[in-house]
């Protein structure tokens, strides 16, 4: 699963590569938290960076308390009656420079920072949809795609967020109707391609969001 990120300067290289303009108000995020409004570029509106809330509230919730949807599996995502008109028509990148994962030790759940092994930032593959009457924003809602995580960090988690590869930057945000290929983008990245560190247990604080949270350890 992926229930925390990182977005900061190195937005401004993925601004570069996508061709978007970046809204004047961007703030980085190092601790970017489900129900916070973070950037994301749409098919909607491809052209720019916009501020999306993280977490989609299903047609079905009764409430918005506690039903917002963070992550997407990429294996059901094309069927789930929550996610697949999104996924049809309704993608987004989500672009990011890290994420986070807790790790189950005998000492209790410790926090990893994952990144590239060449420490390039990166966009995440989200989906996303209108606000319903839930909202109390009306702001679009997100979700992030996530798969098998491999080898070299299952033992932190067995999931992970989609990270597309760069050429499929513009098959996701296209119009396409081919669904078996937007399936086929949504791959678990390979062994070597990722890099994991142990950062400060202070960024189990949500409140926390400072630049500091991804150092990692004087042991990491």
């Amino acid at each position: 699963m992926c229930g925390r990120y990182s977005i900061g300067p190195e937005i401004e290289t993925l601004v570069e590569k996508l061709r978007v303009a970046l809204p004047p108000d961007f703030a980085p995020h190092y601790n970017a938290a489900p129900s916070q409004h973070l950037p994301v570029v749409s098919n909607q509106q491809s052209d720019r960076v916009t501020l999306y809330q993280w977490g989609m509230i299903p047609f079905w919730a009764k409430s918005s308390s506690g039903q917002r949807l963070i992550n997407a599996r990429s294996e059901t995502v094309h069927e789930k009656s929550t996610f697949k008109r999104a996924f049809r028509s309704q993608r987004c990148l989500v672009p990011a420079g890290g994420y986070y994962e807790w790790k189950k030790t005998p000492q209790g759940k410790e926090p990893y920072r994952i990144i590239l092994a060449d420490k390039l930032p990166f966009v995440f593959a989200g989906i996303w949809q209108q606000p319903g009457e839930l909202s109390a924003t009306g702001t679009p809602e997100y979700s992030i795609i996530t798969t098998q995580a491999p080898s070299s960090i299952k033992d932190i988690h067995d999931r992970m967020p989609v990270i597309l590869d760069e050429a499929a930057w513009d098959f996701w945000l296209s119009d396409t109707e081919d669904g078996e290929g937007l399936q086929d983008v949504l791959r678990p990245l390979d062994d070597n391609k990722l890099r994991a560190y142990p950062v400060s247990k202070r960024v189990n604080n949500v409140q926390n969001d400072d630049a500091e949270l991804i150092t990692p350890l004087s042991n990491g």
